[in-house]
Protein backbone atom coordinates (compact mmCIF):
# COMPACT_ATOMS: atom_id res chain seq x y z
CA UNK A 1 0.00 0.00 0.00
CA UNK A 2 1.43 3.48 -1.13
CA UNK A 3 1.61 5.95 1.57
CA UNK A 4 0.17 9.18 0.10
CA UNK A 5 1.22 12.01 2.89
CA UNK A 6 -1.06 14.75 3.58
CA UNK A 7 -0.81 18.74 2.20
CA UNK A 8 0.82 20.13 4.86
CA UNK A 9 -1.58 23.33 4.30
CA UNK A 10 -5.08 22.43 2.51
CA UNK A 11 -6.30 24.31 -0.34
CA UNK A 12 -8.14 27.20 0.28
CA UNK A 13 -12.35 27.54 -0.22
CA UNK A 14 -11.56 30.15 -2.83
CA UNK A 15 -9.12 27.34 -4.37
CA UNK A 16 -11.39 25.38 -5.01
CA UNK A 17 -14.38 27.00 -6.20
CA UNK A 18 -12.18 28.76 -9.09
CA UNK A 19 -11.14 25.36 -9.71
CA UNK A 20 -14.17 23.82 -9.75
CA UNK A 21 -15.65 27.01 -12.33
CA UNK A 22 -12.59 26.66 -14.55
CA UNK A 23 -13.53 22.97 -14.94
CA UNK A 24 -17.08 23.20 -15.21
CA UNK A 25 -16.77 25.98 -17.62
CA UNK A 26 -14.08 23.53 -19.97
CA UNK A 27 -16.96 21.10 -19.94
CA UNK A 28 -19.73 23.34 -20.52
CA UNK A 29 -18.70 25.97 -21.90
CA UNK A 30 -19.49 29.79 -21.35
CA UNK A 31 -23.03 31.18 -22.51
CA UNK A 32 -23.58 30.51 -26.03
CA UNK A 33 -24.77 33.26 -27.93
CA UNK A 34 -27.24 31.05 -29.85
CA UNK A 35 -29.39 29.93 -26.19
CA UNK A 36 -29.23 34.26 -25.71
CA UNK A 37 -31.13 34.53 -29.10
CA UNK A 38 -33.27 31.86 -28.59
CA UNK A 39 -34.31 32.60 -25.22
CA UNK A 40 -34.74 36.30 -26.10
CA UNK A 41 -36.96 35.32 -28.90
CA UNK A 42 -39.15 33.19 -27.24
CA UNK A 43 -39.53 36.30 -24.47
CA UNK A 44 -40.40 38.39 -27.68
CA UNK A 45 -42.59 36.20 -29.03
CA UNK A 46 -44.65 35.52 -25.34
CA UNK A 47 -44.80 39.87 -25.22
CA UNK A 48 -45.82 39.49 -28.12
CA UNK A 49 -48.56 37.02 -28.09
CA UNK A 50 -50.04 37.45 -24.62
CA UNK A 51 -48.91 41.06 -23.86
CA UNK A 52 -52.07 42.42 -24.53
CA UNK A 53 -54.37 39.83 -22.55
CA UNK A 54 -52.10 40.03 -19.68
CA UNK A 55 -52.27 43.65 -19.28
CA UNK A 56 -56.19 43.87 -20.09
CA UNK A 57 -56.57 41.77 -16.95
CA UNK A 58 -54.09 43.62 -15.07
CA UNK A 59 -55.25 46.88 -15.94
CA UNK A 60 -58.57 47.02 -17.53
CA UNK A 61 -59.91 50.09 -19.15
CA UNK A 62 -63.08 50.62 -17.85
CA UNK A 63 -62.58 52.17 -14.32
CA UNK A 64 -64.25 49.66 -11.69
CA UNK A 65 -67.92 51.05 -10.81
CA UNK A 66 -68.67 51.25 -6.74
CA UNK A 67 -66.38 50.51 -3.92
CA UNK A 68 -63.51 48.24 -3.44
CA UNK A 69 -64.83 43.98 -4.50
CA UNK A 70 -63.79 41.98 -1.62
CA UNK A 71 -63.41 39.24 -4.37
CA UNK A 72 -59.96 41.77 -5.83
CA UNK A 73 -58.77 40.26 -2.31
CA UNK A 74 -59.75 37.41 -2.47
CA UNK A 75 -58.10 36.49 -5.76
CA UNK A 76 -54.94 37.72 -4.44
CA UNK A 77 -55.13 35.51 -1.58
CA UNK A 78 -55.01 32.41 -3.71
CA UNK A 79 -52.63 33.54 -5.87
CA UNK A 80 -50.29 33.66 -3.03
CA UNK A 81 -51.31 30.24 -1.98
CA UNK A 82 -50.55 28.88 -5.22
CA UNK A 83 -46.91 30.42 -5.14
CA UNK A 84 -46.75 28.86 -1.93
CA UNK A 85 -47.69 24.95 -3.03
CA UNK A 86 -45.67 25.42 -6.55
CA UNK A 87 -42.46 26.64 -4.47
CA UNK A 88 -42.73 23.90 -2.12
CA UNK A 89 -43.31 21.59 -5.11
CA UNK A 90 -40.13 22.84 -6.20
CA UNK A 91 -37.89 23.18 -2.99
CA UNK A 92 -37.79 26.50 -3.36
CA UNK A 93 -33.78 26.05 -2.81
CA UNK A 94 -32.53 23.10 -5.37
CA UNK A 95 -29.82 22.79 -7.10
CA UNK A 96 -28.77 20.74 -10.61
CA UNK A 97 -28.65 17.13 -9.86
CA UNK A 98 -24.34 17.09 -10.93
CA UNK A 99 -23.78 19.61 -8.31
CA UNK A 100 -25.82 17.72 -5.77
CA UNK A 101 -23.66 14.36 -6.05
CA UNK A 102 -20.06 16.18 -6.45
CA UNK A 103 -20.05 19.57 -5.05
CA UNK A 104 -22.63 18.92 -1.81
CA UNK A 105 -20.58 16.72 0.01
CA UNK A 106 -17.65 18.56 -0.98
CA UNK A 107 -15.90 21.30 0.85
CA UNK A 108 -17.81 23.71 -0.73
CA UNK A 109 -19.62 26.35 1.27
CA UNK A 110 -23.49 26.06 0.99
CA UNK A 111 -23.87 29.62 0.18
CA UNK A 112 -21.67 29.59 -2.97
CA UNK A 113 -23.70 26.49 -4.13
CA UNK A 114 -27.68 27.89 -3.30
CA UNK A 115 -27.26 31.26 -3.72
CA UNK A 116 -28.06 31.20 -7.31
CA UNK A 117 -31.25 29.53 -6.30
CA UNK A 118 -31.82 31.57 -3.56
CA UNK A 119 -31.74 34.87 -6.10
CA UNK A 120 -33.96 33.11 -8.61
CA UNK A 121 -36.56 32.22 -6.26
CA UNK A 122 -36.45 35.99 -4.67
CA UNK A 123 -36.70 37.46 -8.35
CA UNK A 124 -39.91 35.07 -9.15
CA UNK A 125 -41.28 37.03 -5.67
CA UNK A 126 -40.60 40.53 -6.76
CA UNK A 127 -42.25 39.88 -9.97
CA UNK A 128 -45.11 37.67 -8.98
CA UNK A 129 -46.56 40.06 -6.16
CA UNK A 130 -45.60 43.63 -7.79
CA UNK A 131 -48.32 41.75 -10.72
CA UNK A 132 -50.46 41.38 -8.06
CA UNK A 133 -49.73 44.38 -6.41
CA UNK A 134 -50.71 46.29 -9.69
CA UNK A 135 -53.34 43.96 -10.47
CA UNK A 136 -55.09 44.92 -7.19
CA UNK A 137 -54.59 48.80 -7.78
CA UNK A 138 -55.81 48.43 -11.66
CA UNK A 139 -59.33 46.70 -10.10
CA UNK A 140 -59.81 48.89 -6.42
CA UNK A 141 -58.16 52.53 -7.40
CA UNK A 142 -59.97 55.36 -9.01
CA UNK A 143 -59.14 56.57 -12.46
CA UNK A 144 -56.71 58.52 -12.84
CA UNK A 145 -53.99 56.64 -10.89
CA UNK A 146 -51.01 58.17 -9.54
CA UNK A 147 -47.71 56.89 -9.59
CA UNK A 148 -47.15 56.95 -5.90
CA UNK A 149 -50.32 54.40 -5.81
CA UNK A 150 -48.66 51.94 -8.61
CA UNK A 151 -45.34 52.34 -7.01
CA UNK A 152 -46.37 51.05 -3.48
CA UNK A 153 -48.86 48.50 -4.84
CA UNK A 154 -46.36 46.95 -6.64
CA UNK A 155 -44.12 47.49 -3.66
CA UNK A 156 -46.89 46.08 -0.94
CA UNK A 157 -47.41 42.89 -3.51
CA UNK A 158 -43.74 42.53 -3.64
CA UNK A 159 -43.10 42.48 0.07
CA UNK A 160 -45.86 40.17 0.70
CA UNK A 161 -44.51 37.39 -2.06
CA UNK A 162 -41.28 37.98 -0.85
CA UNK A 163 -42.79 36.98 3.02
CA UNK A 164 -44.64 33.47 1.50
CA UNK A 165 -41.43 32.68 0.10
CA UNK A 166 -39.42 32.98 2.99
CA UNK A 167 -42.00 31.01 4.67
CA UNK A 168 -41.45 28.43 1.87
CA UNK A 169 -37.92 28.14 3.06
CA UNK A 170 -38.65 27.81 6.23
CA UNK A 171 -40.84 24.77 5.85
CA UNK A 172 -38.07 23.64 3.57
CA UNK A 173 -35.79 23.03 6.42
CA UNK A 174 -38.56 21.62 9.35
CA UNK A 175 -40.55 18.61 8.13
CA UNK A 176 -43.08 18.33 10.65
CA UNK A 177 -43.63 22.51 9.72
CA UNK A 178 -44.04 21.89 6.34
CA UNK A 179 -46.94 19.84 6.78
CA UNK A 180 -49.39 21.98 8.94
CA UNK A 181 -47.94 24.89 6.47
CA UNK A 182 -48.76 22.93 2.95
CA UNK A 183 -52.37 21.71 4.42
CA UNK A 184 -53.17 25.14 5.15
CA UNK A 185 -51.88 26.77 1.69
CA UNK A 186 -54.15 24.05 0.17
CA UNK A 187 -56.86 25.03 2.36
CA UNK A 188 -56.29 28.77 1.96
CA UNK A 189 -56.21 28.12 -1.76
CA UNK A 190 -59.42 25.78 -2.20
CA UNK A 191 -61.13 28.10 0.10
CA UNK A 192 -60.37 31.07 -1.37
CA UNK A 193 -62.28 29.76 -4.97
CA UNK A 194 -64.94 28.96 -2.92
CA UNK A 195 -65.60 32.26 -1.51
CA UNK A 196 -65.37 33.72 -4.83
CA UNK A 197 -67.57 31.82 -6.39
CA UNK A 198 -70.02 32.79 -3.54
CA UNK A 199 -69.62 36.50 -4.56
CA UNK A 200 -70.15 35.34 -7.46
CA UNK A 201 -73.62 33.55 -6.62
CA UNK A 202 -74.85 35.78 -4.06
CA UNK A 203 -73.48 39.64 -5.34
CA UNK A 204 -70.20 41.61 -4.61
CA UNK A 205 -68.99 42.01 -1.43
CA UNK A 206 -67.68 45.50 -0.87
CA UNK A 207 -64.88 45.89 2.18
CA UNK A 208 -66.12 48.33 4.92
CA UNK A 209 -62.75 50.53 5.29
CA UNK A 210 -61.13 52.60 2.22
CA UNK A 211 -57.35 52.75 1.77
CA UNK A 212 -55.25 54.85 3.21
CA UNK A 213 -53.95 58.11 1.31
CA UNK A 214 -51.29 57.37 -1.31
CA UNK A 215 -48.57 58.68 0.69
CA UNK A 216 -49.10 56.42 3.48
CA UNK A 217 -49.75 53.37 0.86
CA UNK A 218 -46.30 54.24 -0.41
CA UNK A 219 -44.68 54.45 3.14
CA UNK A 220 -46.06 51.15 4.03
CA UNK A 221 -45.03 49.41 0.95
CA UNK A 222 -41.55 50.80 1.01
CA UNK A 223 -40.78 49.69 4.70
CA UNK A 224 -42.83 46.39 3.95
CA UNK A 225 -40.35 46.22 0.97
CA UNK A 226 -37.21 47.10 2.86
CA UNK A 227 -38.51 44.37 5.53
CA UNK A 228 -38.87 41.68 3.51
CA UNK A 229 -35.40 42.63 1.80
CA UNK A 230 -33.66 42.54 4.94
CA UNK A 231 -35.14 38.75 5.66
CA UNK A 232 -33.66 37.94 2.86
CA UNK A 233 -30.09 38.76 3.16
CA UNK A 234 -30.65 37.02 6.52
CA UNK A 235 -31.88 33.92 5.14
CA UNK A 236 -29.01 34.65 2.82
CA UNK A 237 -26.59 34.48 5.59
CA UNK A 238 -27.61 31.45 7.28
CA UNK A 239 -27.31 28.97 4.54
CA UNK A 240 -23.77 27.08 5.39
CA UNK A 241 -26.22 25.65 8.00
CA UNK A 242 -28.63 24.43 6.00
CA UNK A 243 -28.60 20.43 6.31
CA UNK A 244 -27.92 18.50 2.80
CA UNK A 245 -31.67 16.15 3.24
CA UNK A 246 -33.54 18.89 1.75
CA UNK A 247 -30.90 20.22 -0.65
CA UNK A 248 -30.97 16.42 -2.19
CA UNK A 249 -34.27 16.13 -2.05
CA UNK A 250 -35.22 19.23 -4.11
CA UNK A 251 -32.42 19.08 -6.37
CA UNK A 252 -33.66 14.95 -7.42
CA UNK A 253 -37.62 16.72 -8.03
CA UNK A 254 -35.71 19.74 -9.67
CA UNK A 255 -33.68 17.21 -12.23
CA UNK A 256 -37.14 14.95 -12.83
CA UNK A 257 -39.14 17.83 -13.94
CA UNK A 258 -36.37 19.32 -16.01
CA UNK A 259 -36.21 15.55 -17.78
CA UNK A 260 -39.91 15.95 -17.96
CA UNK A 261 -39.24 19.07 -20.30
CA UNK A 262 -36.29 18.41 -22.15
CA UNK A 263 -37.61 14.56 -23.33
CA UNK A 264 -40.96 15.77 -23.39
CA UNK A 265 -42.56 13.31 -21.16
CA UNK A 266 -45.65 14.23 -19.11
CA UNK A 267 -46.44 11.04 -18.01
CA UNK A 268 -43.34 10.76 -16.06
CA UNK A 269 -44.91 13.65 -13.86
CA UNK A 270 -48.06 11.53 -12.58
CA UNK A 271 -45.23 8.47 -11.17
CA UNK A 272 -42.89 11.13 -9.78
CA UNK A 273 -46.18 12.64 -8.19
CA UNK A 274 -47.12 9.12 -6.98
CA UNK A 275 -44.00 8.37 -5.46
CA UNK A 276 -43.73 11.49 -3.82
CA UNK A 277 -46.85 11.36 -2.04
CA UNK A 278 -46.17 8.00 -0.97
CA UNK A 279 -42.19 8.56 0.26
CA UNK A 280 -43.84 11.31 2.57
CA UNK A 281 -46.54 8.84 4.07
CA UNK A 282 -46.02 7.64 7.66
CA UNK A 283 -47.51 5.37 10.33
CA UNK A 284 -49.46 3.48 7.78
CA UNK A 285 -51.28 0.74 8.65
CA UNK A 286 -53.48 -2.13 7.20
CA UNK A 287 -57.17 -1.29 6.47
CA UNK A 288 -60.08 -3.42 7.59
CA UNK A 289 -61.38 -3.08 4.22
CA UNK A 290 -58.77 -5.45 2.60
CA UNK A 291 -60.22 -7.76 4.86
CA UNK A 292 -63.32 -7.32 4.16
CA UNK A 293 -64.83 -10.41 1.71
CA UNK A 294 -67.87 -8.07 1.73
CA UNK A 295 -66.30 -5.44 -0.98
CA UNK A 296 -64.39 -6.24 -4.01
CA UNK A 297 -60.40 -6.80 -3.22
CA UNK A 298 -60.00 -4.00 -6.04
CA UNK A 299 -62.84 -1.65 -5.02
CA UNK A 300 -61.58 -1.69 -1.63
CA UNK A 301 -57.93 -0.62 -2.44
CA UNK A 302 -58.97 2.17 -4.57
CA UNK A 303 -61.02 3.34 -1.37
CA UNK A 304 -58.05 2.78 0.94
CA UNK A 305 -56.16 5.12 -1.75
CA UNK A 306 -58.97 7.39 -1.29
CA UNK A 307 -58.95 7.87 2.53
CA UNK A 308 -55.00 8.53 2.23
CA UNK A 309 -55.44 11.15 -0.20
CA UNK A 310 -58.28 12.78 2.12
CA UNK A 311 -56.21 16.11 1.68
CA UNK A 312 -56.34 16.18 -2.07
CA UNK A 313 -60.09 16.19 -1.36
CA UNK A 314 -59.45 19.95 -0.73
CA UNK A 315 -58.05 21.00 -3.66
CA UNK A 316 -61.65 18.67 -5.26
CA UNK A 317 -63.89 20.80 -3.20
CA UNK A 318 -62.49 23.94 -4.34
CA UNK A 319 -62.29 23.41 -8.02
CA UNK A 320 -65.67 22.59 -8.05
CA UNK A 321 -66.55 26.09 -7.81
CA UNK A 322 -64.49 27.21 -10.52
CA UNK A 323 -67.50 26.40 -13.11
CA UNK A 324 -69.26 29.16 -11.41
CA UNK A 325 -66.46 32.17 -11.45
CA UNK A 326 -66.32 30.95 -15.08
CA UNK A 327 -70.17 31.14 -16.22
CA UNK A 328 -69.83 34.93 -17.26
CA UNK A 329 -67.45 33.75 -19.74
CA UNK A 330 -67.40 32.12 -23.15
CA UNK A 331 -69.47 28.94 -23.32
CA UNK A 332 -66.56 26.35 -24.42
CA UNK A 333 -64.47 27.59 -21.59
CA UNK A 334 -67.20 26.66 -18.98
CA UNK A 335 -67.71 22.80 -20.55
CA UNK A 336 -63.71 22.66 -20.41
CA UNK A 337 -63.73 23.90 -16.77
CA UNK A 338 -66.31 21.24 -15.89
CA UNK A 339 -64.53 18.15 -18.20
CA UNK A 340 -61.27 18.50 -17.16
CA UNK A 341 -62.38 19.07 -13.26
CA UNK A 342 -64.35 15.68 -13.34
CA UNK A 343 -61.98 14.19 -15.17
CA UNK A 344 -59.47 15.01 -12.24
CA UNK A 345 -61.79 14.09 -10.03
CA UNK A 346 -62.16 10.87 -11.17
CA UNK A 347 -58.19 10.66 -11.60
CA UNK A 348 -57.46 10.75 -7.65
CA UNK A 349 -57.44 7.00 -7.98
CA UNK A 350 -55.95 6.62 -11.32
CA UNK A 351 -52.51 5.39 -10.05
CA UNK A 352 -54.13 1.83 -9.25
CA UNK A 353 -54.91 1.65 -12.55
CA UNK A 354 -51.89 2.90 -13.76
CA UNK A 355 -49.81 -0.03 -11.78
CA UNK A 356 -52.64 -2.56 -13.55
CA UNK A 357 -51.21 -1.83 -16.67
CA UNK A 358 -47.59 -1.73 -15.74
CA UNK A 359 -47.60 -4.68 -14.15
CA UNK A 360 -49.83 -7.08 -15.46
CA UNK A 361 -48.12 -9.73 -13.54
CA UNK A 362 -50.13 -9.06 -10.34
CA UNK A 363 -52.98 -9.76 -11.78
CA UNK A 364 -52.28 -12.85 -13.62
CA UNK A 365 -51.27 -14.32 -9.61
CA UNK A 366 -54.38 -13.31 -8.42
CA UNK A 367 -56.49 -14.78 -11.17
CA UNK A 368 -58.88 -11.93 -11.71
CA UNK A 369 -60.81 -12.01 -15.18
CA UNK A 370 -59.90 -8.74 -17.41
CA UNK A 371 -63.79 -8.13 -17.32
CA UNK A 372 -64.07 -7.83 -13.11
CA UNK A 373 -60.62 -5.32 -13.05
CA UNK A 374 -62.39 -3.02 -15.30
CA UNK A 375 -65.38 -2.89 -13.79
CA UNK A 376 -64.21 -3.27 -10.40
CA UNK A 377 -61.49 0.21 -10.97
CA UNK A 378 -64.48 2.58 -12.17
CA UNK A 379 -66.58 2.02 -8.96
CA UNK A 380 -64.56 4.45 -6.49
CA UNK A 381 -63.44 6.76 -9.83
CA UNK A 382 -67.75 7.11 -10.87
CA UNK A 383 -68.61 7.54 -7.65
CA UNK A 384 -66.07 10.38 -6.73
CA UNK A 385 -66.44 12.08 -10.47
CA UNK A 386 -69.87 12.00 -9.77
CA UNK A 387 -70.04 13.67 -6.29
CA UNK A 388 -67.43 16.67 -8.00
CA UNK A 389 -70.11 17.33 -11.36
CA UNK A 390 -73.09 17.12 -8.77
CA UNK A 391 -71.42 20.07 -6.50
CA UNK A 392 -70.25 21.67 -9.71
CA UNK A 393 -73.53 21.57 -11.68
CA UNK A 394 -75.57 22.55 -8.46
CA UNK A 395 -73.55 25.14 -7.63
CA UNK A 396 -74.25 26.57 -11.09
CA UNK A 397 -77.95 26.16 -10.08
CA UNK A 398 -77.44 27.90 -6.57
CA UNK A 399 -76.21 30.92 -8.62
CA UNK A 400 -79.54 31.24 -10.77
CA UNK A 401 -77.84 30.01 -14.11
CA UNK A 402 -79.43 27.35 -14.47
CA UNK A 403 -82.99 25.35 -13.47
CA UNK A 404 -83.72 21.85 -13.22
CA UNK A 405 -82.13 18.96 -11.72
CA UNK A 406 -78.49 19.80 -12.81
CA UNK A 407 -77.01 17.99 -9.57
CA UNK A 408 -78.97 14.32 -11.32
CA UNK A 409 -77.34 15.30 -14.51
CA UNK A 410 -74.04 15.85 -12.82
CA UNK A 411 -73.97 11.76 -10.71
CA UNK A 412 -75.21 10.53 -13.87
CA UNK A 413 -71.74 12.14 -15.56
CA UNK A 414 -69.78 10.11 -13.52
CA UNK A 415 -69.29 6.79 -15.11
CA UNK A 416 -68.29 8.61 -18.63
CA UNK A 417 -65.97 10.68 -16.58
CA UNK A 418 -64.57 7.29 -15.02
CA UNK A 419 -64.39 5.78 -18.11
CA UNK A 420 -62.29 8.72 -19.24
CA UNK A 421 -59.78 8.56 -16.49
CA UNK A 422 -59.65 4.90 -17.02
CA UNK A 423 -58.55 4.92 -20.52
CA UNK A 424 -56.27 7.75 -20.08
CA UNK A 425 -54.64 6.14 -16.70
CA UNK A 426 -53.57 3.25 -19.33
CA UNK A 427 -51.69 5.37 -21.62
CA UNK A 428 -48.28 4.46 -21.82
CA UNK A 429 -45.41 6.96 -22.21
CA UNK A 430 -45.70 9.34 -24.95
CA UNK A 431 -44.81 8.64 -28.81
CA UNK A 432 -42.18 11.36 -30.09
CA UNK A 433 -41.67 9.16 -33.45
CA UNK A 434 -44.94 10.21 -35.02
CA UNK A 435 -44.80 13.46 -37.76
CA UNK A 436 -43.53 16.68 -36.12
CA UNK A 437 -45.47 19.68 -36.26
CA UNK A 438 -43.49 22.94 -37.21
CA UNK A 439 -44.35 25.71 -34.78
CA UNK A 440 -42.27 29.04 -34.42
CA UNK A 441 -39.97 27.59 -31.53
CA UNK A 442 -39.52 24.46 -33.14
CA UNK A 443 -40.81 21.06 -34.40
CA UNK A 444 -43.57 19.43 -32.15
CA UNK A 445 -44.11 15.98 -31.76
CA UNK A 446 -47.60 14.77 -33.10
CA UNK A 447 -47.69 11.90 -30.22
CA UNK A 448 -47.60 14.82 -27.41
CA UNK A 449 -50.96 16.29 -28.69
CA UNK A 450 -52.52 12.74 -28.87
CA UNK A 451 -50.93 11.64 -25.59
CA UNK A 452 -52.71 14.87 -24.37
CA UNK A 453 -56.14 13.98 -25.87
CA UNK A 454 -56.02 10.50 -24.30
CA UNK A 455 -59.43 9.94 -22.14
CA UNK A 456 -60.43 13.43 -22.53
CA UNK A 457 -61.47 12.47 -26.34
CA UNK A 458 -63.64 9.53 -24.64
CA UNK A 459 -64.94 11.75 -21.94
CA UNK A 460 -66.00 14.34 -24.61
CA UNK A 461 -68.08 11.59 -26.36
CA UNK A 462 -69.57 10.26 -23.53
CA UNK A 463 -70.72 13.70 -22.26
CA UNK A 464 -72.55 15.10 -24.96
CA UNK A 465 -75.83 15.40 -23.34
CA UNK A 466 -74.49 17.86 -20.59
CA UNK A 467 -72.52 19.63 -23.33
CA UNK A 468 -75.48 20.45 -25.22
CA UNK A 469 -77.19 21.01 -21.94
CA UNK A 470 -75.12 23.32 -20.91
CA UNK A 471 -75.10 25.45 -23.98
CA UNK A 472 -78.57 25.31 -24.71
CA UNK A 473 -80.93 25.37 -21.16
CA UNK A 474 -79.99 28.41 -19.58
CA UNK A 475 -82.25 30.34 -16.90
CA UNK A 476 -85.70 29.95 -17.25
CA UNK A 477 -85.73 27.34 -19.34
CA UNK A 478 -86.10 23.97 -16.88
CA UNK A 479 -83.47 21.05 -17.46
CA UNK A 480 -86.02 17.89 -18.65
CA UNK A 481 -85.67 14.74 -16.80
CA UNK A 482 -84.78 12.82 -20.59
CA UNK A 483 -81.41 14.65 -20.47
CA UNK A 484 -80.19 13.26 -17.10
CA UNK A 485 -82.11 9.92 -18.67
CA UNK A 486 -79.82 10.43 -21.63
CA UNK A 487 -76.47 11.28 -20.12
CA UNK A 488 -77.57 7.67 -17.86
CA UNK A 489 -77.05 5.93 -20.91
CA UNK A 490 -74.37 7.50 -22.56
CA UNK A 491 -71.87 6.63 -19.44
CA UNK A 492 -73.35 3.12 -18.92
CA UNK A 493 -72.91 2.26 -22.34
CA UNK A 494 -69.28 3.91 -22.61
CA UNK A 495 -68.47 2.06 -19.15
CA UNK A 496 -70.08 -1.48 -20.84
CA UNK A 497 -68.46 -0.64 -24.28
CA UNK A 498 -65.11 -0.50 -21.84
CA UNK A 499 -65.49 -3.46 -19.90
CA UNK A 500 -66.40 -5.91 -22.92
CA UNK A 501 -63.55 -4.77 -24.53
CA UNK A 502 -61.02 -5.82 -20.95
CA UNK A 503 -62.21 -9.90 -21.99
CA UNK A 504 -59.76 -13.27 -22.22
CA UNK A 505 -59.37 -12.08 -18.99
CA UNK A 506 -56.40 -10.32 -17.18
CA UNK A 507 -53.33 -12.00 -18.97
CA UNK A 508 -54.11 -9.47 -22.00
CA UNK A 509 -53.27 -6.85 -19.78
Amino acid sequence: MTHVPAPAHPAADVNIRRWIRRRQIAAEGRVDVGTVYALTLAMLMAVALFGQPVVAVVWPRQPPAGGSYATVLVGAVAVLAAFFVVLRQLGPLSISRSDATWLLPAPVPRRTLLTPALVLTTVAAFVLGGMTGLTMAGHLAARPTGPTVLVASAATGSAVATLVALVALFCQQRPMTARVADGAGVAVGAGCLVVAAGFQAFGEYRLPFEGPPAAVQLAIGCGALAISIIAVAASHRRLDEWPTSPIAEASANAGAYSDVVYAVEPSYLTELSARRFWRRRRGIRTSSLVADRRVPPLVAQDLVILRRKAGKLWWLAGSAAVPTLLVDGPGWLLMGALLIGALAAAGLTAESTHSDAANPAMLRLLGVPGRWVTAQRLVVPAGVAGVWCAIALGALQVAGEFDGPWWALGVAAGPAAAAGAFQRAKASAASIGTILIDTPLGAFPAGMLLWLANGVDVLAILTLPVSIGLVTVHAPDVLGWHWVLAQLASSVLGCLILVKRSANGASRL
